[in-house]
């Protein structure tokens, strides 16, 4: 009798439509992830955790620390489909998962799309963060050092030029009484100079008598960020293909063993009405 039934029904190495090699890919795959998000809330939460208020809600939303922390959250909360999915080898969980990542794809396309059709309007908004940041760069920390880097690393100063500065009450010339009146910060100076955190001050009020470009960086990080993007196009290329590809691997994984467990459920099913 038992020889009969060992006949009828397949060992669990030959029924099993589900690979494990394709389950535990998947399951690194959202678990990287879902760790990376992880990583970037806790770093995000930090340094909202050093704040010690914000004045308005424009501080609110530009915010470094605020824009990491969200970000790491819908990481994080999009990985979660795909960990428990993987693990629980759940149809609905997965089908959520690569649904999610779809959306991301289609939104990264959508607003890249949207970047070259409007691009007069995006460089405005672009130029209005990097105003904000410039005004608000005496009184948030993380906006100040992002400033500085951006401008040491594309050698600019301002957004669209160095009297963009004018707009911080402390770099503006109107304020005479400032020790940084009609200056610059020492981000904006050449590499030479960079050691003196003073070498900016008053350099503005000197464009007269002194040749600018021999003191510090004159054109604006908005067309030098442009400037970049032309002259690195591929590199451009291969970040772009470095954000779609991992996307695109997901939705293949999480699509598939969505499918082996969905025929393995179907010969579960045969095989009871068999029996």
């Amino acid at each position: 009798m038992n020889s009969d039934n060992e006949g009828l029904v397949p060992s669990r190495d030959e029924e099993t439509k589900v690979s494990n090699k394709l389950k535990y890919a998947l399951l690194i795959f959202a678990m990287f992830f879902w760790l990376l998000g992880a990583l970037f809330v806790a770093i995000g939460g930090y340094v909202i955790s050093q704040k010690t208020g914000y004045e308005e809600l424009s501080d609110f939303a530009t915010d470094p620390g605020i824009v990491l922390a969200a970000l790491g959250c819908f990481i994080f909360v999009v990985s979660t489909f795909g960990v428990l999915g993987s693990l629980r080898e759940n149809i609905c969980l997965l089908k959520s998962y690569w649904i999610l990542l779809i959306v991301v794809l289609v939104f990264e396309t959508f607003c890249g799309v949207l970047a070259f059709a409007f691009w007069p309007e995006v460089k405005k908004l672009i130029d209005g963060n990097i105003a904000h940041a410039i005004r608000k760069y005496t009184d948030n920390v993380d906006l100040r050092n992002m400033i500085d880097r951006l401008q040491r690393e594309l050698e600019c100063c301002g957004s669209l030029e160095i009297d963009d500065w004018d707009s911080n009450p402390y770099f503006s010339c109107a304020n005479i009484e400032s020790y940084r009146s009609c200056g610059v910060p020492w981000s904006c100076c050449l590499k030479k100079y960079e050691r003196n955190r003073q070498c900016g001050y008053g350099v503005r009020n000197n464009r007269v008598h002194v040749k600018l470009t021999n003191e510090i960086y004159t054109i604006g990080c908005l067309d030098k960020g442009i400037e970049f993007f032309k002259g690195n196009i591929f590199l451009v290329a291969g970040l772009t293909i470095g954000c779609t590809l991992p996307l695109l691997v997901g939705i293949f994984m999480a699509h598939m063993l969505a499918n082996q467990i969905r025929a393995q459920v179907e010969i579960v099913n045969k095989q009871k009405v068999f029996l």
